[in-house]
């Protein structure tokens, strides 16, 4: 697989992604002409599609319009048949059946709206031209074919672009009325209100914590009250003792 094929698709993916929303795991909705073609190149959708869109973990469907429509072609397209048969059936909603086309169509239009009603984003993968130009016009959908013998990733068409862009504009309105705003305030030197701030609750004053000391009083003379009768007391003692002897 070459390796400007493998870039020129990265970049395409990363557009889808930013873009619309497209991100692995991939969800590939083929149509009976695709596996017929994928059957004359020799091309193994199951090895060949995970790695040229680098996702191991991509999911290939097919509808049961589809599959209507192969079996009505009968022996020609038996092999396509056998083919579509080895990939999952996407739900559609048509009773009587539809043409392929018109399925797929259909569902593609519905992935666009994906956002509100939890929809797959689908990748469509036809050699259908009519249908693939129908969704080119729709826009937002990416388109895969084979060409060269090689599985091909459209680049993103005219209406896809111009919806990627109003998009983009949509998005960025706010963060103008923004700016607007602020500029406004800068030329009117309206500032913004003084926020009010509020009162933390103080923990106790330290100083308040502290225990009494307890002060000793003092006599005239600087001496504490009751020393001195007890060093009295203990020399009208001692000359007693020796008055005695």
């Amino acid at each position: 697989m070459k390796v400007k094929r493998l870039k020129r698709a990265s970049r395409v993916l990363t557009f889808f992604r930013y873009k619309f929303g497209y991100i692995p795991p991939y969800s590939i909705l083929l149509d009976g002409t695709f596996c017929q073609e994928a059957l004359k190149c020799k091309i193994n959708l199951r090895e060949q599609m995970p790695k040229y869109l680098r996702d191991e973990d991509l999911e290939m469907f097919v509808t049961e319009c589809v599959l209507n429509e192969l079996e009505q072609l009968g022996k020609p397209l038996y092999g396509a048949l056998c083919i579509a048969q080895q990939f999952k059936v996407a739900k559609c909603p048509h009773r009587p059946l539809r043409s392929a086309a018109d399925c797929i169509a259909h569902l593609a239009r519905r992935s666009q709206n994906s956002e509100k009603k939890k929809l797959i984003h689908y990748f469509v993968a036809t050699q259908d031209a009519e249908l693939l130009q129908k969704l080119r016009i729709l826009g937002g959908i990416p388109l895969m074919s084979i060409r060269y013998n090689a599985i091909l990733l459209e680049k993103p068409s005219e209406e896809t672009e111009k919806l990627a862009a109003a998009e983009t504009t949509t998005k960025n309105q706010p963060d103008e009325i923004q700016k607007i705003k602020q500029l406004r305030k800068i030329e009117l030197g309206e500032g913004e209100e003084p926020k009010h701030r509020k009162r933390k609750a103080k923990g106790p004053n330290p100083l308040s914590c502290k225990k009494k000391k307890k002060i000793k009083k003092r006599n005239l003379d600087g001496s504490v009250p009751g020393a001195f009768g007890k060093r009295k007391k203990e020399g009208e003692e001692e000359i007693g003792a020796n008055n005695n002897t």
